[in-house]
């Protein structure tokens, strides 16, 4: 079987099976011999065109891995939709590469909604937000050093301070009213 690869351009196939030259394959030919489940038909078909879906999903996906895995959707679609296949509406190639942008298209989408699903949601930690038991015990340190501390103070100031930190007051506002200032 002679093969060879000519430079790649736009629009034309980067490989030529001689086959498929000699024996004049067209589109509907080799779809119609697809549908019949001929092995040599899907070789024929995956070899014309797993590099240039594989193209296609780089360039739209942005990933090797979902490229390949681009092409291995594509040619069980095409095998199960062959039916709606139509020469007369488009080539076959244009067909082929229609259905796996199609699927590119709907994994972008999925991918899409997924990520707004989960930027919706809320976030569940795994440490609680709750003070823990250090918290507390440092706290209970504290209000026992402040409430020594406000006992050693003359009464007029302690109402001051009071006054401060639980009446909202200014300190020197406080310090007034107390007749401390």
């Amino acid at each position: 079987m002679a093969r060879h690869t000519t430079p790649r351009t736009i629009g034309s196939a980067s490989t030529v099976d001689a086959r498929d030259v000699a024996t004049g394959d067209s589109d509907a030919s080799l779809m119609a011999a697809l549908l019949r489940r001929e092995p040599a038909a899907a070789e024929t078909l995956y070899t014309r065109y797993a590099s240039r879906i594989y193209g296609l999903g780089l360039v739209l996906l942005r990933n090797g891995a979902d490229a390949e895995d681009l092409v291995q959707d594509t040619f069980p679609k095409v095998w199960r939709t062959g039916p709606a296949y139509d020469p007369e509406r488009g080539s076959l190639d244009v067909w082929v590469l229609l259905i796996a942008r199609s699927l590119a298209t709907d994994l972008l989408r999925r991918r899409t909604l997924e990520a707004r699903k989960l930027s919706s949601e809320p976030v569940h930690r795994d440490v609680s937000d709750e003070p823990g038991p250090e918290w507390y015990a440092e706290h209970h340190d504290q209000m026992g050093r402040a409430r020594k501390a406000m006992g050693q103070l003359p009464p007029g100031q302690r109402s001051a301070v009071e006054l401060a930190y639980l009446g909202q007051r200014s300190s020197m506002s406080g310090a007034e009213r107390e007749c401390c200032a």
